[in-house]
């Protein structure tokens, strides 16, 4: 499951909002590389805001060749496939996270590069104000709300249906999803605060979409993640060992249970046919 993590953070980038029709001229004329920016890059990047899951992309169309960044926003995938060794970089700097392809058209690529050449300054999605900073959370709440010991205000599912964290439940969690035990070393405050406040991923957007978490939720959950991670080591063995001494004892008491019954059998047999014996042994004396 933990080769599941990236995967998961990969989603981040891919926005269940319509995606952006129109010409070069269009786009253009109506701040379409803006739209997509938001719609499809804000929850993994910013432009002057810092990192989040990906790079800062504040200067990128000077640092990068326009040709390199047509091929890899048009499919990044395959870019990285081929060894591009700026694109192999990248991976390894960025937690071995994979750009998704977005399925952008050339003129959708072309309006967004001429966004990102402007430079318009964006901060990290769902970011709060200086004058009202996020609540810092409650980690024994945020435990509470992921294994679903109390439901989330706007009607979301709970984490653990689908996600798996060291030291929750009997197993820790679902496996349909990736383990987010590490999720908050592994991707920082900033990147897990702007996946908590959006939640874009394909498979969660149906659900989360109208049913979006509370800021007090997003505090809680980020704090509960924090104080996850150090629990690691003893995922892996507690929860099976006890499983497996429990599974074994009740081996054994039915095992018990069965010779028990059989023996008792036996003996009435025994005892039945010891007693049949005897009695005739009197009668014909």
């Amino acid at each position: 499951m933990r080769r599941i993590l990236p995967a998961m953070v990969v989603a981040v980038a891919i926005s269940a909002v319509s995606p952006f029709h129109g010409s070069a001229e269009e786009n253009a004329e109506g701040g379409g590389g803006k739209a997509l920016f938001q719609a499809k890059c804000s929850p993994c990047h910013t432009i002057g805001g810092g990192r989040l899951v990906g790079p800062d992309l504040k200067g990128v169309t000077t640092l990068r060749d326009r040709a390199w960044l047509e091929r890899f926003i048009s499919a990044p995938d395959k870019v990285l496939a081929s060894g591009d060794p700026v694109a192999a970089r990248l991976f390894q700097e960025f937690n071995k996270v994979p750009m998704p392809n977005l399925g952008l058209d050339q003129d959708q690529v072309d309006a967004l590069l001429d966004y990102l050449a402007a430079g318009e300054e964006t901060p990290p999605q769902g970011a709060k104000p200086a004058a009202a900073p996020a609540p810092k959370g409650d980690p024994s709440m945020g435990e509470k709300l992921f294994a679903g010991e109390f439901t989330f205000a706007r009607g979301g599912t709970p984490c653990i249906a689908c996600h798996h964290v060291a030291g929750i439940a009997p197993l820790g969690g679902g496996t349909l999803g990736p383990d987010l035990t590490t999720i908050a070393t592994t991707f920082g405050d900033a990147a897990l605060s702007s996946a908590l406040a959006t939640l874009p991923f394909p498979t969660m957007k149906p659900i989360f979409g109208d049913h979006p978490l509370t800021p007090k939720e997003q505090g809680d959950l980020r704090a509960f993640f924090r104080k996850a991670t150090p629990r690691r080591p003893a995922v892996e063995t507690t929860p099976i060992v006890l499983c497996a001494g429990a599974g074994l004892l009740a081996l054994l008491l039915l095992t018990g249970a069965l010779g028990r019954r059989r023996l008792g059998s036996v003996r009435k047999a025994l005892v039945a046919e010891a007693t049949k014996g005897g009695g005739e042994g009197r009668w014909v004396g």
